[in-house]
């Protein structure tokens, strides 16, 4: 048997036994945490920290100042309500025609207002010497503060009264030749006995002639009559109420 050669192992093993017991590495060194040392530190940091924290500043609610806008105001200067008028125009107890007339106001006379009807169609005017009336804007020019003026109501309505008969004052008629007959001029005058009418109504042979406005009282009319014949003449006032006529009269030419 031959002997194998065991000097490779050998020196293996010295070689592995020559490591382990190489003399271990020095460890670093690790550093140790006083505790004690530790708290100390942190007592005296306390220490020197103030305790007395300063009281919180009060929380006031923050309310916003509105300052307020001041618009002047302008007071308009009162002009009295003045009324001129532009026609002669019945001045009545009540805003209609159904009411009584108590006088008549003049063209271009000026008067005062005091209110308006509540239609809006009437003034009420100041009336010196007897109780205020009433008159339509129809023939009024108004100037001042009329805007002001309060609504007035009406006064009840008096029950209709037709108006009284109108009496002759006088008439006379003038006649100029015309083939077959004359021309005839008739002059009549007559009294205002009433004061509610409408107006007046002039019949010749009761034939109309004319319608006249309140108040009237005068007409000259114009006629041919026959060689022969006369005319008749008469006049009557008006209102819704009715009519009452005046007596008639006869003109004719010789």
């Amino acid at each position: 048997m031959k002997t194998k050669n065991k000097l490779p192992l050998l020196l293996c093993l010295t070689a592995f036994l020559t490591a382990c017991t190489l003399p271990a590495p020095t460890p670093s060194p690790t550093a140790t945490l006083d505790l004690a040392l530790v708290g100390t530190i942190a007592a005296m940091t306390l220490e020197a920290i103030p305790t007395n924290t300063p009281a919180p500043l009060p929380t006031q609610a923050f309310t916003p100042t509105l300052t307020k806008t001041v618009t002047p105001t302008v007071t308009p200067t009162f002009v009295a309500p003045m009324l001129q008028f532009t026609g002669n125009t019945n001045c009545r107890k009540g805003p209609g025609t159904e009411y009584e007339v108590t006088i008549v106001v003049l063209s271009g006379q000026k008067t005062e207002a005091v209110g308006v009807s509540q239609d809006g169609n009437y003034w009420l005017i100041k009336n010196k010497g007897t109780q205020n009336c009433w008159v339509a804007k129809d023939f009024v020019q108004a100037s001042g503060s009329v805007a002001a003026l309060p609504t007035v109501m009406s006064p009840p309505t008096p029950s209709p009264v037709p108006p009284n008969a109108p009496a002759w004052s006088t008439y006379t008629f003038t006649c100029d030749f015309a083939s077959g007959g004359n021309n005839l001029t008739m002059n009549l005058a007559w009294t205002d006995r009433s004061n509610n009418e409408e107006g007046y109504v002039v019949y010749r042979d009761e034939q109309p002639v004319v319608t006249l406005g309140a108040n009237s009282t005068s007409y000259v009319d114009v006629s041919f009559v026959a060689t022969g014949k006369s005319l008749s003449y008469r006049v009557e006032a008006f209102s819704n109420a009715g009519r009452a006529s005046s007596s008639t009269i006869n003109a004719a030419c010789q």
